[in-house]
């Protein structure tokens, strides 16, 4: 099992791991909210051992910085080539023509920018008390939104990372990441857990649902975008007084 998850860190993050602990993509779904609580403990540690050196404005920033480096940046790339392919796009084959060009558009650059400044503004003004909660929530429930997408569509392409790894998921695995996730949100935050998993679930729901219309399925690059606003959402939700 421990290698399911080092496989989930591997496929999640630019986090190194040995091969001989990978076991491919087949069963790794319920471990992505794990990944999720791995990446909030690092931004906890990051705000525990920087809150000694800078004012919370900066290590607000260093917190951001490093859930963009901590995946690559594939996912606010994602989110970037999603806007611009929507967008643009008239059809699914311009859609999906948009998504694959290795330049970013307008929209993208425009997404980037708010998802990036919008998490700032809002971890920044987000209780002290309710702080390291915060830093361990928002992530899970956006590799749960990824899952929530995945279990409920198909490839939108017949090749791509997109569809080899929604042609090995289970049903089982993705009722198993759900509880997790829930398990998680709630031990977190409690009653409001709650309520926050349900509008993200609601969220992800709607977002695929609206995907699959134009493209009739999802790609990497819309789960990428899931995952981004996901986390912008539970932000904001943290922010209601």
């Amino acid at each position: 099992m421990i290698n399911y998850l080092f496989s989930a860190i591997s496929f999640l993050t630019i986090i190194p791991v040995p091969k001989k602990y990978r076991q491919g993509i087949k069963h790794i779904l319920p471990f992505f909210p794990v990944v999720g609580l791995f990446i909030g403990g690092i931004l906890v540690l990051i705000k525990f051992g920087c809150s000694f050196v800078f004012y919370k404005i900066v290590v607000d920033l260093l917190i951001i910085t490093v859930t963009i480096i901590i995946n690559g940046g594939l996912h606010l790339d994602g989110l970037a080539d999603s806007l611009d392919g929507l967008y643009a796009g008239k059809n699914k084959d311009e859609i999906l023509e948009v998504m694959n060009d290795s330049h970013i558009g307008t929209m993208g650059v425009i997404g980037i920018a708010l998802v990036i400044l919008s998490k700032f503004v809002l971890l920044n003004n987000i209780d002290t008390a309710l702080f390291n909660s915060s830093l361990i929530l928002f992530p899970v429930l956006g590799r749960w939104a990824m899952v929530l997408s995945m279990g409920i569509s198909k490839p939108a392409k017949e090749t791509g990372l997109g569809n080899y790894f929604l042609s090995n998921i289970s049903k089982k695995d993705f009722v198993i990441s759900g509880i997790i996730t829930f398990l998680i949100t709630t031990f977190v935050f409690q009653f409001k857990g709650i309520i926050i998993f349900l509008f993200i679930s609601v969220f992800s729901y709607i977002f695929t649902k609206y995907v699959k219309k134009k493209i009739n399925g999802i790609t990497g690059d819309t789960l990428g975008a899931i995952n981004e606003i996901s986390e912008v959402l539970v932000l904001i939700l943290l922010n209601i007084k």
